[in-house]
């Protein structure tokens, strides 16, 4: 009898080490590349980056509008004074040309003016405050028909550069000559 210890079709038995290893799970793939994940990481310093310049972003517009606010003041403020002097110019040339009963009735007229200043600010000026917001009351936008209440020459400068500002703007100035 021969012996069939060689001759045995059995599939475990296989002499060849690297196809032994496929089947059992153990083989290693010298010649394929490494594996590929689908789910890639998100790099984290992307992530901080793209927080930080939305951050930056933020502080930026906060500052542009601060500065924009900054400078809208100080625009007013300049504007402010320079109607103060042309107004106090005015005024000088003004008491030049009064005869010496006008200039006493005048003086009169601004120790008034100051004495209820200063009993407005001492009790708190009840009677101006609802029109010293404009002529609808406090917070009220002025309307085509409303009256334009002006005190001093200050008032009529800053109304007159106002109106002035918005002939410009309309761009037709033939239909101001009503």
């Amino acid at each position: 009898m021969a012996d069939n210890w060689d001759d045995s079709d059995d599939d475990w038995d296989k002499s060849d080490d690297d196809e032994m290893d496929k089947r059992l799970g153990l083989a290693t793939i010298k010649d394929k590349a490494p594996p590929a994940f689908d789910d890639e990481e998100e790099d984290l310093t992307l992530k901080d980056k793209e927080a930080d310049e939305r951050a930056n972003a933020k502080v930026n517009k906060a500052k542009g509008s601060a500065l924009s606010k900054k400078k809208a003041a100080e625009a007013s403020a300049k504007e402010e004074l320079e109607l103060a002097r042309k107004a106090m110019a005015m005024e000088a040339e003004m008491e030049a040309n009064m005869t010496p009963d006008e200039r006493r009735q005048m003086e009169r007229e601004r120790e008034e003016a100051d004495a209820k200043a200063m009993a407005d600010d001492l009790f708190g000026g009840v009677d101006d405050q609802s029109m010293s917001k404009g002529p609808g009351g406090p917070g009220k936008a002025m309307m085509s028909g409303d009256k334009v209440v002006m005190k001093d020459l200050k008032d009529h400068l800053r109304h007159a550069k106002k109106v002035g500002e918005c002939i410009q703007g309309h761009g037709k100035i033939n239909l101001c000559g009503a």
